[in-house]
């Protein structure tokens, strides 16, 4: 099966969220287990050493196995408790790993340019000695330039967000090779970056609402924003089955 990249409208960033509900609410539980299962591994390994570099690199793999459990949906059953291990499995296991590597060394790059970046428009070694001895005056005066660091790091960054955006479910959802997956990825949501500005701003408002019941709101928004990412992608890409095997009916 063969897909294509495809421009949809503006409007298409608010139903890319209501769409992703049904995929919820079919099995509540298995979703709510996966996240909470997902954020205790993720807070045992972060505790170790280079836990966070392996975070990074398996995540792909993770978030390839909940856009199976969306095609699982999409096919009439619904996303199960054991979606979360199935991106260990081949074929899909050695591209998603290869995409975590990717996008972790992208970040690293990201971090690094980052950090040189603050380290000059901060006074160099200076700033970092009027630190260690309390000598700051007025970090107002500082506020400017760190901004304007956060704002370059950002713009650094989400090159490589939009890249590993769809890459996931490309991979799982046809032959394409990792790299292949991940211009894909970047074009699509270069090709709709008003409907993704409009779906970002509806999820930030989701993002603070879920935050006021002691987080307990995520337990459903990151279900949900895990099957609108399978949603958009279904939007932002043409599907062609003309070359797949022709099945022929029982005679």
């Amino acid at each position: 099966m063969s897909i294509y990249i495809q421009t949809v409208g503006f409007n298409r960033g608010y139903a890319w969220i209501a769409e992703a509900f049904p995929y919820f609410t079919r099995n509540p539980l298995g979703w709510i287990a996966a996240i909470v299962v997902l954020f205790i591994i993720s807070m045992v390994v972060g505790i170790i050493p280079l836990g966070g570099i392996l975070i990074n690199i398996f995540y792909p793999v993770i978030i390839g196995g909940y856009m199976l459990g969306c095609i699982a949906h999409k096919s009439g059953q619904s996303f199960e408790f054991q979606h979360i291990f199935a991106g260990f499995k081949q074929p899909y296991f050695n591209r998603l790993v290869l995409l975590g590597v990717f996008y972790t060394i992208a970040t690293f790059i990201v971090i690094i340019l980052a950090g040189i970046l603050a380290f000059f428009m901060l006074g160099g070694l200076d700033f970092f000695q009027q630190i260690e001895t309390a000598q700051i005056e007025d970090i107002s005066a500082l506020l400017p330039n760190l901004i304007l660091v956060a704002l370059v790091s950002i713009t650094l960054l989400t090159p490589c967000i939009m890249a590993l955006w769809f890459a996931p479910v490309i991979i799982v959802d046809s032959e394409e090779t990792t790299l292949t997956a991940m211009l894909m990825s970047f074009n699509a949501c270069l090709k709709n970056i008003l409907p993704f500005t409009l779906y970002g701003l509806i999820l930030l408002i989701l993002a603070v609402i879920a935050a006021i019941p002691f987080m307990l709101g995520y337990l459903i928004l990151i279900p949900v924003l895990s099957a609108s990412v399978y949603v958009s992608y279904l939007d932002c890409f043409k599907h062609d089955t003309s070359n797949d095997p022709i099945q022929l009916l029982p005679g």
